[in-house]
């Protein structure tokens, strides 16, 4: 049994980096089949970021990418999956750890924490807690305690190193003094992010974590709970941070967009997959047709091929992934949803519109882009002030009698009318065109007018 989880914080939108990992722990436990199950949790412990209309957005970008969940949140089921509605069990852990003496109580104020920074940080070392309250007596702390102080609760660090092994990275150690004791437990009575994920996943049964590198640290401390309890802690794989093409961390600045915008602007979820399916692994044998849909690329998955170098976020490789998708579907569903888009578009002929945009859909490879691309179509252009006067009157009587309104026979009258008056190429399909469509450039005009249809060049002209 393989169970995964993607644990996200509702503080924010869904971007590149927590889709990716949320696909790495859905294609890690899809290519197990029925031995698979990916669960969707909530880490909501930050009360004052976190909002509700995040959790439903990303509730919704992560359908909309194909990545279904088996247990979530929404689905009804007797337990929560929401970290702020799992109090009872991290109380009772906790309970468990204070009577064990894992953990201690801390009254240090938020002014001598800050200043004990700084300190640590002027000096060049890395900020951690100096164990103050793990000196006092037992009966010391319950006297400040009976006295109205409330303390936070801090894990004690066992005296030796924390040690771990990661699928991607190999074997890690931490020293404990490069952390310092951390909190489990704030004043309030909130666990903290490293103590309730903690618990979450041994509850919940988690196998396998799949996660950014920048939790490393995090995990040699999460390791040392679950040492702690006796726990056997999951398969831990790190994954490299994506950077953005001037080798930055991801940020809003560096390019890192939110996956509603590209849904927004009209990619294909299974261009978007495919495409985070890359930022770090890569399918096994020759890549001569590579994996397109989940179906393809889930049991292909292996941790043993995810890379160690950090990824860049290559718009330009996203953009290829998006045309791909976009043909493999076809023109007649690029039309449907053209047409949905705008009804408009369909009151012309299936078939010439079809091949209009099968011409058009590499540079504009997304519907919304088509549909710009389109609009002459369905918006006359205004009157083009052409030098055109010497040459039109004669072409409209032209037009009609061409008995073929095709692609071929308007090629051939075209040119052949072009040939009887000594005009160049650029002096009369150039303005032809704009007379047209209002376009400087475009499709093949010989589709534009089979696109258009006989009847509307003839009134445009």
């Amino acid at each position: 049994m393989i169970r995964t989880r993607f644990a996200p914080s509702p503080t924010g939108e869904l971007h590149i980096g927590g889709a990716r990992t949320a696909l790495f722990n859905f294609l890690l436990a899809r290519g197990a089949g029925a031995e698979g199950q990916f669960v969707l949790r909530v880490d909501d412990t930050d009360k004052e970021r976190s909002r509700p209309e995040y959790e439903r957005q990303l509730m919704e970008d992560l359908r909309w990418l194909g990545l279904d969940w088996d247990e979530g949140p929404d689905m009804g089921l007797p337990v929560p999956y929401r970290q702020s509605e799992r109090g009872a069990f991290y109380e009772e852990v906790l309970r468990s750890l204070q009577e064990r003496g894992l953990v201690y109580p801390c009254f240090c104020s938020e002014e001598r924490l800050e200043t004990l920074r700084k300190d640590q940080l002027s000096r060049g070392e890395p900020p951690r807690y100096d164990g103050l309250c793990r000196r006092l007596a037992p009966d010391a702390a319950t006297r400040r305690i009976d006295g109205g102080e409330i303390p936070c609760w801090r894990f004690a660090l066992p005296d030796r190193e924390i040690v771990f092994h990661d699928t991607v990275r190999g074997n890690l150690s931490f020293p404990p003094e490069s952390m310092g004791d951390f909190v489990a437990a704030r004043s309030d009575g909130q666990p903290t992010y490293l103590f309730a994920s903690v618990v979450d996943d041994r509850l919940m049964e988690i196998t396998h974590i799949v996660r950014g590198d920048e939790h490393v640290p995090n995990t040699a401390r999460q390791q040392a709970i679950f040492d702690a309890l006796g726990w056997a802690a999951p398969v831990y794989a790190h994954i490299p941070m994506i950077l953005s093409e001037s080798r930055q961390k991801l940020s809003k600045r560096t390019g890192s967009t939110p996956i509603r915008r590209y849904r927004e602007e009209g990619y294909l979820p299974e261009a978007l997959s495919a495409y985070l399916s890359t930022l770090s692994w890569t399918p096994p044998g020759p890549e001569k047709s590579s994996p397109l849909s989940l179906e393809e690329i889930a049991p292909l998955f292996s941790l043993s091929r995810i890379s160690t170098s950090s990824p860049v976020h290559d718009e330009t490789h996203l953009k290829h992934r998006q045309r791909e998708a976009m043909r493999k579907k076809g023109s007649r569903a690029i039309l449907k949803w053209l047409t949905e888009l705008d009804p408009r578009f369909g009151v012309f002929d299936n078939t010439a519109l079809e091949r209009l945009i099968d011409d058009l859909v590499e540079e504009n490879y997304t519907v919304p882009l088509l549909r710009e691309v389109l609009s002459f179509l369905v918006e006359r252009p205004r009157g083009q002030d052409l030098n055109v006067r010497a040459w039109l009157p004669d072409l409209k009587p032209t037009l009609p009698s061409i008995e073929l309104w095709t692609e071929e026979e308007l090629n051939r009258a075209l040119r052949s009318f072009m040939k009887e008056r000594g005009l160049k190429g650029k002096e009369f399909f150039h303005p032809l065109r704009l007379l047209l469509t209002g376009q400087e450039s475009g499709a093949a005009l010989t589709l534009v007018m089979c696109a258009l249809g006989r009847g509307e060049v003839m009134n445009r002209l």
